[in-house]
C-alpha cells in the first residue's frame, strides 16, 4: 500500500517538473537524398547568454544540409548559421526578413566547421538540427 502511494505521489510531483521532448527528429524523412550523419539538439537551458555551436568535418567534393526542425511557434524562429575554420559565414538560412527550413552547402574545402543555432524573438526555445550528406 505505501509502494503505491508513493509512487502514485512520486509521478504527480515529476509530472509538475518534466516536460515532454519539444521536437523529436522525425523530420529525418526531409533529408530525400541525403544521407543521415547527425542530429543536433538545441538546449534551451543553455541558449541564455550564447548560441548554440557545434563543429564537424566536413569534406572537400561533399554537399552539406542541415534542416531546422522546431515547434513552429508564431514568433519563434530557428535562425542556422554555418562558419567555415577561420569563423567566416559562409551560408545562413535567413536572408532579410525570410527564414528557410534548411541549408545546402556545397564543400569546396575539408575542414572544421561550426554550425551556430539560435532562436530569434523566443523565451522558450526547442528544436532539433539535422545534418546530412551528399556526394557531390
Amino acid at each position: 500500500m505505501k509502494a503505491k502511494l508513493f509512487l502514485g505521489f512520486s509521478l504527480i510531483f515529476l509530472s509538475c517538473y518534466l516536460k515532454a521532448q519539444c521536437v523529436s527528429d522525425n523530420c529525418n524523412s526531409k533529408l530525400g537524398t541525403f544521407t543521415y550523419l547527425k542530429t543536433i539538439y538545441i538546449d534551451n537551458t543553455k541558449l541564455q547568454d550564447k548560441p548554440n555551436m557545434v563543429t564537424y568535418l566536413f569534406s572537400k567534393g561533399s554537399t552539406y544540409m542541415v534542416l531546422c526542425c522546431d515547434q513552429a511557434i508564431k514568433g519563434s524562429r530557428l535562425i542556422v548559421n554555418v562558419y567555415d575554420k577561420d569563423k567566416n559565414l559562409i551560408a545562413t538560412n535567413k536572408l532579410k526578413k525570410k527564414v528557410y527550413p534548411s541549408i545546402q552547402y556545397p564543400c569546396s574545402a575539408t575542414g572544421i566547421y561550426y554550425i551556430e543555432s539560435f532562436y530569434e524573438d523566443s523565451k522558450d526555445p526547442c528544436g532539433v538540427n539535422i545534418l546530412g550528406f551528399t556526394k557531390s
